[in-house]
């Protein structure tokens, strides 16, 4: 078996078990959903504190991870203001500790860069738990990751087989414009296919597909962005064949965002 069989083995493999259990868990909502993320979201922010470790930074694992989990959590319980206080205490600790401990040449690097990873990973991941709150919550959000899926497999298909200009060469060489375009395409038809065999509008499942499949694939970008500047191809190795968390939800991250407020703003979803 050759290289590139065995690695899309075992890609096909862990999507295989992965994907029942987060389903799953979408489907049972509540602590169980938002606890599941959290374990996530913690490992993909000790990536990104890990990658900044890389670059000769001396950042701590603690208070980022402890951000973005709060984040998360102050999702779920619906009332930011409770936990502003522990928000204000995490930035004050954390500005103590690099004032007083921290010995480096980078300190104001060392405090910042990581608070700064964890506020866009807990927040954009924070509107999946605000996302499954809607009335049928679990489908909504499982039609947004189903657009992203839908938009990257075209993209991957004709990028591979027409692609010729290539979209950022500096920071994924293999992503085209024509496989982009692709990508739109299927991001199209798979919010309409989606949202309107549930019956939630074929007009808006054409809108929400256009919007996620022309913007998510800035967060892959984005991590690719800091990946080259590593010199690493993954963020982490949790998942055999697909590299670490922060590589499996680049892109749902910010097409959570624009899938609650879409449904919010356009489609006048009411909170529960």
């Amino acid at each position: 078996m050759t290289k590139k069989r065995s690695d899309f083995v075992v890609r096909l493999a862990s999507t295989v078990v992965i994907l029942p259990i987060v389903l799953v868990l979408l489907w049972a909502g509540g602590w169980w959903w938002t606890g599941s993320l959290v374990v996530l979201i913690g490992i993909g922010t000790w990536e990104f504190v890990h990658l900044l470790q890389r670059l000769g930074y001396q950042p701590s694992f603690f208070f980022a991870i402890l951000l973005a989990c709060l984040v998360l959590v102050s999702a779920q319980i619906g009332d930011p203001a409770l936990l502003q206080p522990l928000f204000a205490a995490i930035l004050i600790f954390s500005l103590a500790w690099h004032v007083f401990a921290d010995r480096t040449e980078t300190q104001i690097e060392n405090w910042l860069l990581p608070l700064g990873g964890a506020l866009y990973i807990g927040w954009t991941s924070g509107h999946m738990v605000s996302l499954r709150a809607f009335p049928q919550g679990a489908y909504r959000l499982f039609v947004t990751f189903g657009i992203v899926w839908i938009a990257d497999s075209m993209a991957y298909f004709v990028g591979k087989q027409w692609g010729r200009r290539p979209m950022a060469p500096r920071l994924s060489p293999k992503k085209t414009w024509e496989g982009y375009a692709g990508g739109v395409i299927g991001g199209i038809l798979g919010g309409m296919l989606l949202l309107g065999l549930g019956g939630l509008g074929w007009g808006h499942g054409a809108l929400l597909g256009l919007l996620e499949a022309a913007i998510t694939p800035l967060g892959d970008l984005g991590i690719s962005m800091i990946k080259r500047q590593v010199g690493t191809k993954d963020t982490g190795s949790l998942i055999p064949g697909h590299g670490g968390a922060l590589d499996r939800v680049d892109s749902q991250l910010i097409a959570v965002v624009l899938g609650f407020y879409y449904q919010l703003w356009i489609m006048g979803v009411a909170l529960g």
